[in-house]
C-alpha cells in the first residue's frame, strides 16, 4: 500500500497542495494568493474582511472540481485499506495507530456536545458588538476586538515570547531561541508556498522545521508559540531509540496548545486596559471556538464523508452540502447560516492524506492541554518535570497511560467537562468588556 500510495493518495495529496498553493484571488482588481487572501480574515476593517471571504470563495470555484477528485480518491483508499487490515471502518483504525480507547473519544465528544452554547454565546454576544442579528457571518468570524493594533517584527515576537517561556522552562526557552536564531522557521507567506503553519521534527539533527505565514498580528505570536509547542515536544522525545520517537495524532497537540495556554495567560494576566484585556480574552476565545465548534464540525464532514463514498462520488457541490450541514450542527445559532463556509473541505490540507480523522485531536489537545495547564497553575514549577515526563512517555505508552503521569483518566467524562467549564468565566468577562467598551 504505501508503494501504491505514491502515485495513488499521495499524489491526490500533492494536487491539492499544488491546486491550494498556486490559485489566484480576485480581490479588488488584484490577484492575490490564497494564504495572503485567508489573512485577511484577520483585518480590522470590516468591509476588507468581507470583500475578501467573497475573494476566497469565488477563487475556490475555479480548482473545486479537481480537488473534488483527489478527496474522493483519498478517501476510497483509505477505506479499503482499512478493510484489508482488517478494520471495520476508517476511525477504528485511526484510534488502533492513535493508541486510544473509543471510550476516550466518546468521553471527549459527548463533552463537546453538552457544553457548545457556552461557545455559540460568545459568537452571538460578538455578533451583536459588530451589529449583526442573526448570528457571526463567517468573514467576521475572526474580526479583531479590542485594542491590540499593533504588529509585530519576528524580532519583536521573538523577545515576546522568550520573555514570557523563560518564567515557565529553561529548556523551552534556549529551544525557542535556537529556533529563531538558526533558522528553524519558515515565517512568510509567498507565491507558491502553502497555507496555514506546521511543524516537522529532525530528529537526527535534534532540531525542528516551521512553516507559518506570519503577517505580524498577535495571532500569528500565538500561532508561532503553537508551533514552537510542537518542537518542544520534539524536544522531550529526542532520547529514544528511533523505533521509539513517534507520537500519536491526540497527543500530538498537546504541548503546542500547552503553550498557547502559558502565552495567552500571562498576557491577559498583564493587560495593562480594558481594550487590551478585551482583545486577548477574544483571541482565546476565538482560537478555543474553533478547536471545539470548528474541529466538531470537520468531524462530522470526514464521517459523513466515509459514510457516503463507497455508495457515490461526491462531486463539489455535494461536498459543499456536507459541510456546510456539519457547520450548522457544530456552530448552532452562534453564526449566520447564510454566510457560512462551504468550502473548508478545500482549503484544509488535512484530508488530503491517509492520515485520516485528524481533527478530533486538536480539541483533544486543547482540552489536555487546559487540565495540563490547571495543573500547573495549582503545583507551579514543581508540575514542569511530570509535564516533561508525560511528553516523553506519548511516544512509549498509549494516549490514556501518558496521561496517568499526571494522575489524569481520560475515559471519564467529568475531566473533559471540567476543561470545558472552565470557559464559561472567559466568557462572562467578555461579555463585562463588550458591554462597556461596545455601547
Amino acid at each position: 500500500m504505501a508503494l501504491y500510495s505514491i502515485s495513488g493518495s499521495r499524489a491526490w495529496g500533492d494536487l491539492q497542495g499544488y491546486l491550494t498553493s498556486s490559485v489566484s484571488a480576485d480581490y479588488r482588481g488584484e490577484k492575490i494568493n490564497l494564504s495572503s487572501i485567508r489573512n485577511l480574515a484577520y483585518d480590522p476593517d470590516p468591509a476588507v474582511r468581507k470583500d475578501a471571504y467573497e475573494a476566497e470563495l469565488a477563487c475556490y470555484d475555479k480548482i473545486k472540481d479537481s480537488v473534488a477528485f483527489s478527496i474522493n480518491s483519498i478517501k476510497l483508499e483509505v477505506i479499503n485499506a482499512a478493510r484489508l487490515r482488517g478494520f471495520a471502518s476508517p476511525l477504528e483504525q485511526n484510534l488502533f495507530s492513535a493508541h486510544m480507547k473509543r471510550e476516550t473519544l466518546d468521553a471527549l465528544l459527548s463533552s463537546m456536545n453538552d457544553h457548545f452554547d457556552i461557545f455559540r454565546r460568545y459568537l452571538k454576544i460578538k455578533a451583536k458588538a459588530l451589529g449583526h442579528k442573526n448570528g457571526l457571518p463567517w468573514y467576521d468570524l475572526f474580526a479583531p476586538m479590542g485594542g491590540i493594533d499593533q504588529k509585530y517584527t519576528v524580532e519583536e515576537a521573538k523577545t515576546y515570547l522568550l520573555g514570557i517561556f523563560k518564567t515557565f522552562d529553561k529548556d523551552l526557552h534556549d529551544m525557542v531561541e535556537r529556533a529563531f536564531d538558526e533558522a528553524w522557521i519558515d515565517f512568510y507567506p509567498r507565491d507558491g508556498k502553502r497555507g496555514g503553519a506546521f511543524c516537522a521534527g529532525l530528529g537526527a539533527h535534534r532540531q525542528s522545521r516551521i512553516l507559518t505565514n506570519f503577517d505580524g498580528s498577535f495571532s500569528d505570536i500565538v500561532t508561532l508559540a503553537h508551533e514552537l509547542g510542537h518542537a518542544y515536544h520534539n524536544l522531550n522525545i529526542q532520547d529514544h531509540r528511533p523505533l521509539n520517537n513517534n507520537y500519536s495524532m491526540p497527543v500530538a497537540e498537546t504541548a503546542s496548545t500547552f503553550n498557547e495556554n502559558v502565552i495567552m495567560n500571562a498576557a491577559i494576566s498583564s493587560a495593562a486596559s480594558d481594550e487590551e484585556k478585551l482583545a486577548l480574552i477574544e483571541s482565546q476565545l476565538m482560537d478555543v471556538t474553533q478547536i471545539i465548534c470548528d474541529i466538531y464540525s470537520r468531524y462530522l464532514f470526514e464521517t459523513s464523508v466515509f459514510e457516503n463514498r463507497e455508495q457515490e462520488f461526491m462531486q463539489a457541490d455535494r461536498l459543499c452540502e456536507l459541510m456546510l450541514d456539519a457547520q450548522k450542527k457544530a456552530y448552532g445559532d452562534g453564526l449566520d447560516h447564510d454566510a457560512l463556509h462551504p468550502y473548508m473541505w478545500l482549503c484544509k490540507s488535512h484530508y488530503y492524506s491517509t492520515r485520516s480523522f485528524y481533527n478530533y485531536p486538536y480539541a483533544f489537545g486543547g482540552m489536555f492541554a487546559r487540565g495540563l495547564y490547571a495543573k500547573y497553575a495549582e503545583e507551579g514549577d514543581a508540575f514542569v518535570p511530570t509535564y516533561r515526563k508525560l511528553l516523553y512517555n506519548t511516544t512509549i505508552a498509549s494516549v490514556e497511560d501518558a496521561a496517568m503521569v499526571a494522575g489524569i483518566d481520560l475515559t471519564k467524562k467529568d475531566f473533559w467537562d471540567k476543561s470545558l467549564e472552565s470557559y464559561k468565566e472567559n466568557v462572562d468577562e467578555f461579555e463585562r468588556l463588550v458591554n462597556k467598551l461596545y455601547k
